[in-house]
């Protein structure tokens, strides 16, 4: 079991801050808020390349059937499961000897959402042996939007501190607020790299150790403003 524990940190951000004509202050305030990563994305590429476009057809689905046949085995529900459909395309051969010679490729994007970073090893390791050589994932959290809220939260809070200090300091009260733009923005850890991992035992795998996912808001908010 991961730490769930969602643990909060503050990245302060203050931009300019005045007094304006039309009577307002402006501020711009972010907070950072760091959550238990539960949730690694894995994206696939199924790809094929073959002469003719029945040859790389009936590749590409051999791939898709070894894929199928493992996300069953791991009882991955549909929910979790994202995909594109099978694109096809030529393109000349890349070695000097057969420049001239088009191959036919095949592409495809499976993402999955995983809650179990033991399935994300044995996954890995199914897909090297099956010839897949385009896969890689990133930490996510099931707190994501708790966690938006927080640091909304905690954001608006600094900026209306920060805007009740200018106004104090320069004889002014707030007497409203114009407008309010917010954003989020997500910066994930990233795992190790695939093949690197895929080949460790699983007891020196670095997903042993607890991660983080830092989810921050940012706000941008414009007071009005009236002499005491």
């Amino acid at each position: 079991m991961r730490v769930i524990t969602i643990l909060f940190s503050l990245l302060v951000f203050i931009g300019t801050a005045h007094a304006q004509n039309q009577g307002q202050i402006s501020v711009n305030a972010s907070a950072q808020v760091l959550l238990p990563a539960d949730i690694i994305s894995f994206r696939i590429n199924v790809n094929a390349e073959a002469d003719t476009p029945q040859e790389v057809y009936k590749l590409h689905k051999e791939r898709e059937r070894v894929l199928v046949e493992l996300l069953k085995k791991h009882d991955i529900k549909d929910k979790n499961i994202n995909f594109d459909p099978i694109s096809i395309h030529s393109q000349y051969d890349r070695s000097y000897q057969n420049r001239k010679k088009k191959r036919i490729r095949t592409q495809q994007a499976v993402i999955l959402s995983l809650g179990s970073f033991d399935i994300y090893e044995e996954i890995q390791l199914t897909l090297i042996k099956n010839n897949f050589d385009e896969f890689s994932g990133s930490f996510s959290s099931s707190k994501k939007e708790k966690g938006e809220d927080n640091a909304l939260k905690k954001a608006l809070k600094l900026a209306r501190e920060k805007a009740d200090t200018i106004a104090d300091e320069t004889g002014l009260t707030i007497s409203g607020i114009a407008n309010i733009n917010y954003s989020y923005n997500q910066h994930p850890p990233r795992p190790v790299k695939m093949m690197e991992q895929a080949a460790m035992p699983s007891s020196g795998s670095l997903l042993q150790f607890d991660q983080t996912v830092s989810v921050s808001a940012r706000v941008s908010i414009n007071y009005d403003v009236e002499e005491k």
